[in-house]
């Protein structure tokens, strides 16, 4: 192999791998009738327990014009085997065509889109994969932060001993208080005889 061919080869490769990690985060294109659909996250890549949204552009395939008023269109995701629908929204007035569905993913995993309804006078049933939420502890530095379903797991086991407590200290109370009516008690009775 030439020296020439050999520096393209090892071009290429490294173009490759600086370019790889970002084609993974590529939207799903669809096409419905005369529109086409790109349909992915707002914010990539996802995580868990960050507020994110799911991205949906239309524009009409032959022309590419941005679709605007598609308030007939219903979206719904799902993982996990639990369906959810969510609002659709413009995803701002200088950005036709483009809308958002707010959500907070919970889980790690890959998301189903589904979007049923119509765009114009076309009918819309489509379901689609977008990038898997990953945890976001894999991006946390220096170190990850803790776990917020252990931290709610603490705070409920903290909250199950205080009430222990309190149940305990309204036992102690009633205790004393009865003690102090039996001792007042035989105290009559011992000044009576």
């Amino acid at each position: 192999m030439r020296p020439q061919t050999l520096w393209k080869v090892f071009a290429a490769a490294l173009l490759l791998l600086f370019v790889a990690p970002f084609v993974a985060f590529a939207h799903e294109q669809v096409t419905v009738g005369p529109y086409t659909l790109e349909i992915g996250w707002v914010d990539e890549p996802p995580l868990v327990g960050l507020k994110n949204a799911v991205s949906i552009s239309i524009v009409k395939t032959d022309s590419e014009e941005p679709v605007e008023d598609v308030n007939t269109l219903e979206v719904t995701v799902s993982t996990g085997g639990q369906d959810r629908a969510l609002e659709l929204r413009p995803a701002g007035e200088d950005q036709p065509g483009q809308y958002a569905a707010d959500f907070i993913p919970t889980r790690r995993g890959v998301y189903t889109v589904k979007l049923s309804g119509a765009i114009e006078e076309t009918p819309v049933d489509v379901s689609v994969d977008i990038e898997e939420v990953a945890d976001a502890a894999e991006l946390q530095f220096p170190e990850a932060l803790p776990d917020a379903q252990a931290v709610n797991q603490a705070a409920s086991r903290a909250e199950a001993a205080a009430a222990s407590a309190n149940t305990t200290a309204l036992v102690g109370v009633a205790v004393g208080v009865l003690g102090v009516l039996v001792g007042g008690l035989a105290l009559l009775r011992g000044r009576r005889s």
